[in-house]
Order: C-alpha cells, then sequence, then structure tokens
C-alpha cells in the first residue's frame, strides 16, 4: 500500500515519529511512486512559498480557523479509494492550508525561537578542514558513515544556534565539509541541519557529497575547489553539479548520514 496523502504532508512538515517515521522513510527508500508524490508536495509548497510569502504577514487568517479548514479538506481527501486519482489542485489546496497554518502559529510566537536554516550561519559554520590529501581522501572509506558526533558536541551545536530541546530524527548533526572530503570535527564545521524538512534537506546534501567525493577521486573535480564550494553555499554547489535548480527525485530519500537521536 502506499503512504496516505495526509502522512506525506505530515512527513514533509516533519511531524512524523518514532516507528511511524521509520516505516514511512524505508518505505520511500523503495517506492518510486510516493517518493515522485513527496516530492511534487515539497515543490508546491516551495513555490507557494516563493511566490506568497512577501504578502502572507498582512493576510493570515486566524490560525484556528486555517487549522480547521485542513482538517476538513484532508479528511475530504483521504475519502478518495486511490490516492493518485487525486487532482494536483486538490494537493496544492492542501499544501497551501498547511503553510498558512505554519506562518500563523509563525507570527503569532513573534519574537521568534530560531529554527534550522537550510544553509548553515557562515559566522558560526564558516567551514574547517584538516591536512588531508586527494590520495589520503581516496583511499580512506565510509562503509560505516562519518565519524559518530558526541552528544555533548551535538548539543553545543544546537546552543550555538539557539535550538533548545531539539526533537530526536528531526535534524542531522552536519558537517559543512564532510570528512570523507577533509572536513574537521570542529564545532566551526558542524550545523543541525534539517533531516526531512523541505526541500533542500539533509538527503540532498548527502547526494551532493557523494558526488564530489567521486569527481574528486575520478580527478574531475579540485579537493580544494570541493571543499569550498560547500563552504560558500552548499545549495548552489548541488545546482551547479548535477545541473538542475531542483533537487532530483532519486535524492529525496538518499541515504547516507544518520539523524540526530
Amino acid at each position: 500500500m502506499h503512504i496516505s496523502e495526509e502522512e506525506l504532508l505530515l512527513a514533509v512538515d516533519g511531524e512524523l515519529e518514532g516507528a511511524r517515521l521509520e516505516a514511512v522513510t524505508l518505505h520511500l527508500s523503495h517506492c518510486w511512486t510516493c517518493r515522485t508524490r513527496k516530492a511534487k508536495l515539497e515543490a508546491t509548497i516551495q513555490e507557494f512559498v516563493s511566490d506568497c510569502y512577501s504578502k502572507l504577514d498582512s493576510r493570515i487568517p486566524p490560525a484556528d480557523n486555517a487549522a480547521a479548514l485542513l482538517r476538513a479538506r484532508l479528511s475530504d481527501l483521504s475519502l478518495q479509494k486511490d490516492p493518485a486519482a487525486i487532482r494536483p489542485h486538490r494537493l496544492a489546496w492542501a499544501a497551501a492550508a498547511l503553510v498558512v497554518v505554519t506562518a500563523s502559529a509563525f507570527f503569532a510566537l513573534m519574537p521568534f525561537r530560531a529554527e534550522p536554516a537550510l544553509a548553515p550561519n557562515a559566522a558560526l559554520t564558516p567551514g574547517a578542514t584538516r591536512p588531508m590529501s586527494r590520495e589520503a581522501v581516496c583511499a580512506a572509506t565510509e562503509r560505516s558513515g562519518p565519524p559518530r558526533i558526541s552528544n555533548a558536541v551535538a548539543r553545543e551545536v544546537f546552543e550555538r544556534y539557539a535550538i533548545r530541546d531539539p526533537r530526536p530524527r528531526s535534524y542531522e548533526v552536519d558537517y559543512l565539509i564532510p570528512p570523507s572530503l577533509g572536513g574537521s570535527e570542529d564545532p566551526r564545521n558542524l550545523w543541525p541541519q534539517p533531516y526531512t524538512r523541505g526541500v533542500w534537506s539533509a538527503h540532498i546534501k548527502d547526494a551532493l557529497e557523494d558526488r564530489l567525493h567521486s569527481m574528486v577521486c575520478d580527478g574531475s573535480l579540485d579537493l580544494a575547489t570541493a571543499q569550498r564550494d560547500l563552504a560558500t553555499d552548499w545549495i548552489a554547489a548541488y545546482k551547479k553539479y548535477f545541473q538542475t535548480d531542483k533537487p532530483r527525485l532519486d535524492h529525496v530519500a538518499f541515504v547516507k548520514d544518520s539523524p540526530w537521536e
């Protein structure tokens, strides 16, 4: 069975936890249909935010009303026997309602607490490397993943970004420049990256890191250039090296590093 529209919305918003999150993540890693539906939903929300965010401040309805409308619409969607039969405009309506609810809560809490950004704060995380040659980079293996970041260091990173009580499995305490490309464990090279929230999630950056490592080792990219591009703007680097303005569908559920728990 495919993932329901309601659960896909919850997954996009980072609201799934525990066993259900694991089940949905596993399903997405094997199901092209659901990965495509999730990517389209994320793209719909991104386009809505890009086009309308500047106008939301003066037009946001009460949060309670928007939440009620969203619940009613999701209930209507759940009556569809075949999720694939849901018309695109219905999906867009549900996504727009979700954004309105989120924005309402955001503005209602002003001044707001810090939330994770898609890119790190350059003042807090400028990136840091260790002396490592191309030969050493390519001779090393990451079969077991990058070095585990201790809880103490992870907490320090969250504190630096003013994120208190971080929700488990919602972030990847990520190396801006990964160890596989000579990145160090210095806190200046670490930041709390959203693991599943938004289009440019940690999954997408993991796919970029894998691509850059391959390019460095096949001689098509200089190691220093790969490090510099990641430290400067990893999203711009993704667009540059994959020659696309949006994440590729096969990277939406790319698994390389694990979320923080």
